[in-house]
């Protein structure tokens, strides 16, 4: 079980979709995160990271290298980058993807398959959600 630190922490972070105004928060709603879905004729997504497995920091290459295998993994998904931006500013902002379209289950098995502790995810018209992995 992660640390309730960790989870205050996760609750703080705005997630944010690059070359959008879509700031997403745990426990609100994205009227602009709904347009998008719609855009696409989807009812489902995820903000997924790669970055620092564990919440244990890792050098920018390898965090980099991760990303890239996080792309090849969604497949045919439709993503857009984005970044999860703490708090607290000795943790960088890490590495993410909005992916449109995922399942919470896939998106579940992804996220435990970088090894995170946990994801946020989501359905058009409903607040986020955090989702505890470990």
């Amino acid at each position: 079980m992660i640390e309730q630190e960790l989870i205050e922490a996760y609750n703080c972070t705005e997630y944010r979709v690059s070359g959008t105004e879509i700031i997403l928060k745990i426990g609100e709603h994205s009227q602009m995160l709904d347009v998008l879905l719609s855009q696409y004729h989807q009812q489902d997504w995820a903000f997924i990271t790669a970055c620092n497995p564990g919440s244990e920091p890792l050098p920018d290459e390898e965090n980099n290298i991760r990303h890239e295998q996080l792309k090849i993994s969604l497949g045919l998904y439709s993503y857009f980058e984005g970044e999860g931006v703490g708090e607290n500013p000795p943790w960088k902002p890490e590495r993410s993807l909005l992916v449109i379209g995922i399942s919470r289950a896939k998106a579940v098995d992804i996220g435990n398959q970088f090894g995170q502790n946990a994801i946020v995810a989501g359905r058009i018209y409903l607040p986020a959600e955090l989702l505890i992995l470990r």
